[in-house]
């Protein structure tokens, strides 16, 4: 027997005992782990493709464990938030957009990808969250963030640097989600540390003060503007909505702008340098021009889910005001409402607007304990998707999930006094004072 094989029979029963756990309940076992893996993308991976990295796995295995316990329990969540119905909408018309989609396999590849993170989405909507799964939920966020941070920085101090895919600038995500999406997956843990460190008490304070920073570090390290912008609204929100002291808010935003400081101005290992030099739009506006030209032809419409970069070809040479770029024609819109817009037309750019609307409407009405991390993490996410096509990403996702999941949580008060029917369609928290 190989060595190979003596470790697949050692780790089988292993690997089967953590299944059926995450089978008798998701939310405890494989939520935490999903929640986890979701920044690594395809650096932790067994198979090639969309689908292959073991974040998706472990999708795959919690919606499937989800919708288990849904059918066989029927322990669910009393109410249905209102954006759960919108995004299913929008997802049915990405998949309807086949018919009139331009680059029908693209459509077909990205609806599939688009369906796996709305389902999972609608999976959890769905099911009932006690503020403990919630709390391991946020810790597992932070844990995920804090890890990859730690990841890019063994690259930039003992592996010779930043990764420079292609020639390209060396930035921290350039070998796992891309440098700009890299630095939006980490908004949503720096929006729970930062709330951890201006609410904890005791010696967990300074912990979550240190990740903070850290997680700060990780997203200068990206070298992405749009994510540092993100950034400080993330903090600015948090700061806002949080009742802590002066001194603890003074000390954490002080210790803040000295390390972004400190970080601008010595830029250690090239970390920096892109904050201070680039002053471009990096050829996001030619893309947006483009964009903006096919409009007249595709916007009412749509072009077909995944579509763009189609139509980027095809109207590239007719917008004179857009440069040739030099990386080709094959173009994401860099921005999830230009994206919406020309490939599933008007009635998805609505859809896309009314869905993010509820959600903000959802975490605001939160109670104020729970209510500037998940605010924070969808306001910075918004930002970022005014510069990235971010919507097939799971750290955008995970935002929303944790919405409806501090939503869950805040509604148990109300619903074990007078529990509505399951089903029932009403707004997330509403009432919670």
């Amino acid at each position: 027997m190989t060595f190979t094989l003596l470790v697949a029979a050692a780790v089988f029963p292993l690997i089967l005992a953590f299944v059926v756990a995450c089978f008798r309940d998701p939310l405890r076992f494989a939520l935490p782990v999903y929640a986890a893996l979701i920044p690594f993308s395809s650096l932790l991976a067994v198979a090639p493709g969309p689908f292959g990295s073991v974040s998706s796995l472990m999708g795959l295995l919690l919606g499937l464990a989800l919708v288990t316990q849904l059918v066989t329990t029927r322990r669910g969540n009393d109410q249905i938030p209102l954006q759960l119905p919108v995004w299913l909408a929008f997802l049915a018309l990405c998949g309807f957009s086949l018919f009139w989609s331009v680059a029908p396999g693209d459509t077909v590849n990205d609806f599939l990808v688009m369906a796996s993170l709305v389902l999972l989405f609608a999976a959890l909507a769905l099911s009932r969250f006690d503020a403990a799964v919630l709390r391991r939920f946020e810790t597992a966020i932070v844990v995920g963030g804090v890890l990859i941070v730690c990841y890019g920085l063994v690259q930039l101090l003992f592996l010779g640097g930043l990764p420079a895919p292609g020639g390209r600038a060396a930035r921290f995500g350039n070998d796992l989600l891309g440098a700009n999406n890299q630095a939006a997956s980490l908004l949503l843990p720096l929006a729970i540390a930062m709330h951890r460190t201006l609410t904890r008490v005791g010696r967990s304070r300074p912990v979550y003060g240190a990740v903070t920073l850290l997680l700060l570090f990780g997203v200068v390290m990206t070298g992405s503007r749009g994510g540092l912008l993100a950034t400080l609204v993330v903090l600015a929100v948090v700061v806002f909505l949080t009742t802590a002291r002066r001194a603890a808010v003074f000390a954490v935003v002080a210790s803040a702008v000295v390390l972004l400081l400190a970080v601008l101005i010595f830029n250690p290992g090239g970390v920096g340098r892109r904050q201070l030099e680039g002053t471009d739009s990096s050829g996001r506006s030619d893309i947006w021009a483009v964009g903006l030209h096919a409009c007249s032809s595709y916007c009412l419409t749509g072009a077909g889910w995944g579509g763009f970069p189609r139509v980027y070809a095809l109207e590239q040479a007719s917008a004179p005001e857009a440069k040739v770029l030099k990386r080709g024609t094959a173009w994401e819109p860099h921005n999830i409402y230009l994206l919406a817009v020309v490939e599933v037309g008007v009635l998805g750019l609505v859809l896309l607007l009314v869905g993010l609307g509820l959600a903000l409407v959802d975490a605001w009405r939160l109670p104020h304990a729970l209510r500037a991390p998940p605010v924070a993490a969808l306001l910075g996410t918004v930002v970022t998707s005014i510069f990235l096509s971010n919507l097939e990403f799971k750290f955008f996702w995970a935002v929303l999930i944790y919405i409806v999941a501090s939503a869950s949580v805040a509604a148990v008060p109300r619903t074990s006094a007078a529990a509505p029917p399951l089903g029932r369609l009403v707004p997330a928290g509403q009432g919670i004072a």
